[in-house]
């Protein structure tokens, strides 16, 4: 094994800042394969015939890959080395984007869709990891709070390039873009983490059995349930952001687009705020319990129909905001609540399948409820339900970080 895949072993004396972002951009560039899809869905389902349920079926088989296998991508990571498999991730993403591109119907275009997930869900998992091999500990904070927002960034680059791509290509040229720009993210990344930061002892790899480990530790699945009840919060309010304005502001999709974009990337200042307010020593436990209750608050204004657009839309923005916080937050906790320091990546792998549950679950809860009720007027009980969720299960993960330290864990 070359120097290059070595593991988690003595922290690096000084922090390669270049290494780090190339590692937030790649996740980044991993997140523009979730944001290229919707937009894109009606000029493919055009093209290739595809029915609604199909489509769907094209979007949501990230969040099924990250439920089913974001902790053995972690694991994957700890025992094969973080760098060669983040690489691994990116020729799976190029390979599948070209092969979607050249997809003549359903069955081959989800095939791609499957790789595409694979490689995704393998560089977000992966990518703490390498963190903590080219940064100092002092770092890890902050670091984690700009990594945090790799996804509202990603999906909201693509939300607005998209139609453009589109009208000057389709949406076959838009899937070639993406396949390129993977392959030349993932030589960058290559040349960024060639050398590590301090060569440091290696780690010996732990077993899968080993990893198996954090599924069995209160610690690690109360942080995935946390993150859960986070992303079904975020995601939801996103993804049905679009619905909602059409059919309770009577507004066109073109007016929605942007909307949605910029309640998706007023997110990522939430990440880098949260990052900063850690790094300055600001208790994490604290940070999200009040975040959470914000989310719920905002929730009640956002779809209150007596309020005004203008307020409701600010409602939306600051929820977006100040959720932020959160992922930051909880990216950070991983090497705290973690069995053991060559866990890291199963942790947060595990953290990942809480991520796309929660984005599984509440779109379908929030769908089902105003369906149910038929208005809008229902929305937020889902999303205070989640923060009420996230609210209890932070205090429960505040209380086992203070039991592991209390015992020299």
């Amino acid at each position: 094994m070359s120097s290059q895949d070595t593991r988690l072993g003595a922290p690096p004396a000084r922090t390669n800042w270049f290494a780090v972002s190339v590692v937030v951009l790649a996740s980044v560039t991993a997140a523009f394969q979730i944001g290229k899809a919707p937009v894109a869905l009606p000029v493919m389902q055009a093209d290739l015939g595809l029915t609604l349920e199909e489509g769907v079926w094209i979007i949501s088989i990230f969040n099924l890959l990250g439920v089913a296998f974001g902790m053995f991508a972690g694991a994957m990571g700890d025992r094969l080395g973080h760098r060669k498999l983040l690489l691994s991730g990116f020729v799976a993403m190029a390979l599948a984007s070209f092969v979607g591109a050249n997809a003549d119907g359903f069955a081959m275009l989800l095939v791609s869709r499957v790789l595409e997930g694979f490689g995704f869900v393998v560089v977000v998992a992966v990518a703490p990891a390498l963190f903590l091999q080219f940064a100092e500990p002092r770092h890890h904070r902050l670091i984690f709070g700009f990594y945090g927002g790799y996804w509202p960034a990603g999906v909201a680059v693509m939300i607005l390039v998209t139609p453009v791509i589109l009208e000057a290509v389709g949406w076959r040229g838009l899937w070639r873009v993406n396949g390129v720009l993977a392959i030349l993210v993932m030589l960058l990344v290559a040349y960024a983490t060639r050398h590590r930061g301090a060569i440091g002892a290696r780690a010996t790899p732990p077993p899968f059995s080993q990893a198996l480990r954090t599924f069995t530790q209160a610690g690690p699945l109360v942080l995935a349930l946390t993150f859960a009840a986070y992303s079904s919060i975020h995601v939801t309010v996103v993804a049905l952001l679009p619905t909602f304005y059409v059919e309770a502001e009577s507004l066109g999709l073109g007016r929605v687009a942007p909307f949605t974009a910029f309640v998706t990337v007023v997110n990522v200042a939430g990440n880098i705020i949260g990052g900063i307010a850690i790094h300055r020593g600001v208790a994490r436990w604290k940070l999200v319990v009040a975040t959470f209750v914000l989310l719920g608050l905002s929730a009640l204004f956002m779809y209150d129909a007596s309020l005004t657009f203008g307020v409701r839309l600010s409602a939306a923005i600051f929820l977006s905001f100040v959720a932020g916080i959160i992922p930051a937050c909880l990216f950070a906790t991983t090497a705290v609540v973690a069995p053991t320091s060559a866990l890291v990546g199963a942790t947060t792998g595990l953290m990942m399948q809480g991520s796309q549950l929660g984005q599984l679950v509440g779109p379908v809860a929030m769908a089902k409820t105003v369906t149910l009720t038929g208005s809008w007027d229902s929305a937020p009980v889902t999303l205070v339900a989640a923060a009420i969720t996230g609210c209890v299960l932070m205090l429960l993960l505040r209380r086992i970080e203070v039991r592991r330290v209390s015992n020299g864990g």
